[in-house]
């Protein structure tokens, strides 16, 4: 095996910069060894050389012919002053000929000297910083490898200052070495400044491998972070990143130390910055990108792995102030985001900690392979637009709420348009289903991210507390059952089938309303949906262990309840809180339902707008009674939940009769009459009440439920034909209400 180049170490002080070059030499970054690590007095870096296994050399007073002759046994191919606190003579600067380098405190050829930070402060200068030079017989005078400005705030101090310089000479004074050891640099004669010959520093210089870390979200970061630095990388992070890092006792390179700019403005500006940006964006595959990052003296970032500041949760704290929140919103992290991942050809972006594991095992091989860093790049980009999309949805609302006088333009709060010219719904994957509504069609279900407006049982995304995988009818049916059970009053229970109610009732306990619904249709119920008002106890659940169930929906379940209902393992148990408040807020969420038709997408406001029996008013001669008042209420209750055309027959508080999907309405009449008397026989029809969910174009509806004994309606009203159909009713002595509201449901 080739012996890599060595390089000695001349200390005088603590050694961070003896740290920072065998940090990069361990990383591989240095292109060599450190083979020596010399002092010309005792000192902590001599101290830490010796502890971490280095070889040390202790030349009291830093004689020339004593430091020439330890050198020379050593055989260094460079070395390297850091920190050291004595001018070289000949003997020590003539055998390596241009491979003596030095870090100074200072823009060169100002304040040079052993005091340049303290005299610079007191010139008053706005900008000092770091130069890394060869060493000459000239007093810090010799030709400038690298240098770069740090800036001179008022009021600034020594100790500060320094600082500052030293994290530059950290990232500086490794580079300006792998740079020597490569041959890349040469001095021309006379010449101030040395030169980079970009094409041999990009074929000799070893690549350094950085990795970029800036998480919200700090779950496995340190041992991800402890696995990539096992692998050789620098780890290079801000703020609370940092110190999570650090305080593991991992390596970490401040971002500050990179930029050599501090950061701003409380935070909002630390990552902006070409040092960071430029290490993100080359391409590697182009010789002028690499020539242009070595001429700048940028490494650049084999991986970024940021996750964003958590705007959502933010917007779902509690009485948060507007000012608050906005300083939720992320404008560094989508920009690293987006340039990772425009550039994943060469760089590998993380968003989740999800990833970390593979990422580190492709790591441990070499590299990430395209196709997974491809995959990545596309789902950061789905991972800022989601973030930019709960933005864009919740800051109008909270700029109204802060007083903001917005202008009446489409999409802002109180605007006459409510729809924006541009829509984009951020949803949050739950799970892939089995299969859609038929075998042949793939299908999976989405949640709208946060707690959201709208009630529902699946707006949690919490997985069903038993039973099997949940299939695209049975989110379709719960949905609509918890949807019906939400409009029950006291104790009540829905069941649904394809989404419409063939079985509901009210009643006074949870299995009395049970016992109701099922004597409804209990054909149908074979293998339906049950929404319930109630928390379900041993008895319903016995009752529900009797009749084969898809999908139970309640408020919640019992200990005992839950034991009964085991016995049914492939029973699905769907938890919706809601259940249990009656009259629930309705949603305000402009777009509550999205729709795919024809190539078009239709958005409206949910159906969610409150009836209200007591406004409703009486058109016939005669009034319904209260009996009648009360399955009216029921029935328009159920038939606003029901496929139109649509129809709905109740008696004491009970469906009895549904007709629905039908393309006439005098059919769902017939189909709702037929229905009941078939299951409950003609007394259930006598003095039935009856609902429409939009008006009755034509009499005939409502002569063949009055020919089966209904003797009370309900219905939108508006047809040209309101008066035949009111004649009607009061040819028959029964009673009709008109609510002025139409309930279709496609």
């Amino acid at each position: 095996m080739t012996r890599r180049a060595g390089v000695a170490v001349g200390v005088s002080g603590n050694g961070s910069n003896l740290r920072a070059l065998a940090a990069a030499a361990e990383r591989g970054d240095l292109g060599g060894d450190i083979r020596l690590v010399f002092a010309d007095r005792a000192c902590p870096a001599l101290e830490w050389a010796a502890e971490n296994g280095l070889e040390t050399a202790l030349m009291p007073g830093g004689g020339d012919n004593a430091l020439a002759d330890t050198l020379a046994a050593v055989g260094p191919s460079v070395v390297v002053l850091a920190g050291y606190m004595r001018i070289l003579g000949p003997q020590v600067l003539e055998p390596f000929g241009g491979r003596v380098i030095n870090t100074h405190p200072s823009l060169l050829p100002a304040f040079p000297g052993a005091h340049a930070v303290r005299d610079a402060l007191a010139a008053g200068v706005a900008v000092s910083g770091c130069t890394i030079h060869l060493v000459t017989g000239v007093l810090d005078g010799g030709p400038i490898v690298l240098q770069e400005a740090v800036d001179v705030p008022p009021n600034d101090d020594e100790a500060a200052l320094r600082a500052r310089i030293q994290a530059v000479e950290h990232r500086l004074l490794p580079l300006a070495t792998a740079m020597v050891l490569a041959g890349a640099v040469d001095v021309v004669a006379g010449a101030r400044r040395a030169r980079l010959d970009p094409a041999v520093a990009d074929k000799r210089m070893p690549r350094a491998r950085r990795a970029l870390l800036s998480v919200s979200d700090k779950t496995g970061l340190v041992p991800f972070g402890a696995g990539l630095v096992r692998l050789g990388f620098e780890l290079v992070s801000t703020g609370g990143t940092a110190r999570t890092l650090r305080d593991a006792g991992l390596p970490v390179t401040d971002v500050a130390g990179v930029t050599g700019f501090p950061e701003m403005l409380d935070g909002r500006v630390k990552t902006l910055h070409p040092r960071i940006h430029a290490g993100i964006l080359a391409d590697a595959r182009r010789d002028e990108h690499r020539h242009a990052l070595r001429a700048a003296a940028i490494s650049p970032f084999e991986l970024v792995v940021v996750n964003l500041y958590p705007f959502a949760a933010a917007a779902e704290r509690p009485g948060i102030a507007f000012d608050e929140l906005v300083e939720e919103i992320d404008i560094g992290g989508p920009s690293m985001v987006r340039a990772a991942a425009k550039n994943h050809a060469n760089v590998t972006v993380v968003t989740t900690p999800d990833r970390y594991a593979a990422v580190l095992t492709a790591l441990g091989g070499g590299e990430v392979p395209l196709g997974l860093r491809s995959a990545l790049a596309v789902e950061a980009f789905r991972h800022t637009a989601a973030y930019d999309a709960r933005i864009a949805a919740d800051l109008p609302c909270r700029m109204d709420a802060a007083g903001v006088n917005l202008p009446d333009e489409p999409g802002l709060p109180r605007s006459k348009d409510p729809y924006p010219p541009s829509l984009t719904v951020a949803l949050e994957k739950v799970e892939t289903l089995r299969y859609g509504e038929n075998p042949h069609q793939l299908a999976a279900r989405y949640r709208r991210p946060g707690t959201g407006a709208e009630p529902g049982p699946f707006t949690s995304g919490e997985p069903p507390l038993q039973g099997k995988q949940l299939s695209y009818n049975n989110v379709l049916d719960a949905s609509a059952a918890a949807g019906l059970a939400r409009s029950l009053r006291g104790a009540g229970c829905v069941i649904v089938k394809h989404t419409n109610p063939c079985g509901a009732a009210e009643r006074d306990t949870p299995i009395a309303a049970w016992e109701a619904a099922l004597a409804g249709d209990p054909v149908s119920a074979f293998g339906g949906v049950v929404g319930l008002t109630r928390i379900v106890g041993e008895d319903l659940a016995r009752a529900l262990v009797a009749i084969f169930l898809e999908v139970v929906v309640a408020p919640g379940y019992d200990d005992a309840a839950l034991a009964v209902l085991a016995t049914k393992p492939n029973l699905r148990l769907v938890v919706d809180p809601s259940l249990a408040v009656e009259d629930p807020p309705s949603s305000p969420s402009p777009t509550g339902t999205i729709r795919t038709v024809g190539g078009a997408v239709l958005v409206a406001t949910p159906d969610s707008r409150p009836d209200n029996p007591a406004e409703w008013a009486v058109v016939t001669r005669r009034e319904p009674t209260t009996a009648e008042r009360a399955d009216l209420d029921l029935a328009w209750r159920l038939v606003r939940g029901a496929t139109s055309n649509a129809i709905a027959l109740v008696r004491n508080g009970r469906e009895i009769g549904l007709g629905s999907g039908q393309t006439s309405r005098v059919d769902a009449a017939r189909q709702a009459v037929d229905k009941a008397r078939t299951i409950s026989g003609e007394d259930a029809l006598r003095g039935a009440a009856c609902a429409s969910d939009a008006f009755f174009p034509f009499p005939d509806a409502v002569e063949t439920c009055l020919a089966a004994g209904v003797m009370s309606f309900v219905q939108p009203g508006g047809s040209i034909r309101d008066a035949e159909i009111v004649a009607a009713v009061d040819a028959a002595g029964a009673a009709m209400l008109v609510t002025g509201t139409r309930h279709f449901r496609h």
